[in-house]
């Protein structure tokens, strides 16, 4: 049997759908890409307040925190869906879809990435990875790599502690339960950074693992994640 046919066959018994809407053709549909809601501004990601190309402002910039947050899309809608499809329903190939509308919104925003930055996705704990079966942002951050044609090193960070979900965590909370989770595996000798997630939140993870990088001599750590919520 042929691959041509293996996949009409696959395709007519289990037809692709839409991950958002449900409509039969596409892993995710142009009307839901309609849907999507675009980050018009970005934000500091220490303060909240709104920041230029997503710049940290200096009044909030210390030796460890990242130098700038990027997030193409709000956390609402067909964005959800398209995490909640790669996160928990195991649509590894939502991935590839998540980086290119990430790159090509923010190519749109006029921000380009340099080559010399290596891709660091945030690490899962051992218990979550081998429960799941994979790394969401790992599979993020491995299309944007390959897109953008920058080194991508997975196992450059890695989690030391297992630690309750940050999902119904306050701020306080999230930024307690973070602490110290992070360790990097080899010293970075002044490289820069692209760290990547599915979604920022309070962003007390980024900031922990930014913290981590710096201290094993990261240059400029920027973050990337598809959504803000």
């Amino acid at each position: 049997m042929t691959v041509f046919l293996l996949n009409w066959l696959l395709e007519l018994i289990y037809p692709t759908r839409c991950v958002s809407c449900g409509k039969r053709g596409k892993l995710f549909c142009e009307e839901c890409g309609g849907k999507l809601f675009p980050l018009s501004l970005f934000s500091c990601l220490v303060c909240g307040k709104p920041a230029l190309g997503g710049f940290t402002h200096s009044a909030c910039q210390d030796r460890f925190t990242p130098e700038r947050a990027l997030s193409a899309f709000s956390y609402r809608g067909p964005a959800r869906s398209l995490v909640k499809a790669l996160k928990y329903r195991g649509l590894r190939r939502v991935a590839e879809v998540m980086a290119d509308l990430t790159l090509e919104d923010l190519a749109e925003k006029g921000i380009t990435f340099g080559k010399r930055a290596w891709v660091v996705p945030i690490p899962l704990s051992f218990l979550r990875q081998n429960e799941r079966g994979f790394n969401q942002a790992e599979l993020f951050a491995q299309s944007l790599a390959k897109s953008l044609k920058i080194k991508i090193l997975p196992s450059l960070l890695r989690r030391v502690k297992n630690t309750p979900s940050q999902t119904t965590l306050s701020r306080e909370e999230r930024s307690h339960n973070i602490q110290g989770v992070f360790a990097a595996t080899r010293r970075i000798r002044k490289k820069d950074i692209l760290l990547i997630d599915d979604v920022l939140t309070t962003g007390s993870t980024v900031r922990e693992a930014a913290k981590t990088l710096k201290k094993k001599g990261a240059n400029q750590v920027w973050v990337l994640t598809f959504a803000r919520d």
